[in-house]
């Protein structure tokens, strides 16, 4: 469990609509992942974040592309 402050959560919500609906799950455990261990602030927050949920975005998008 991470504990996070209103800022940070403001930044994981606003990433997580980047990402499909049946992504989510994944989504939110890839940014655990990523934020275990570290020092968590808003700026890191939105980095791990957004950039996650672009990874996820764009593998859904070339799978579905593809598939």
């Amino acid at each position: 469990m991470i504990a996070l402050t209103d800022a940070e959560l403001h930044e994981l919500m606003q990433a997580a609509q980047l990402v499909p609906l049946d992504l989510r799950d994944v989504f939110l455990e890839r940014v655990a992942a990523k934020l275990k261990g570290k020092t968590i602030g808003a700026g890191l927050m939105h980095r791990i974040a957004h950039e996650t949920a672009r990874t996820i975005s764009w593998d859904a998008e070339l799978s579905a592309a593809v598939g």
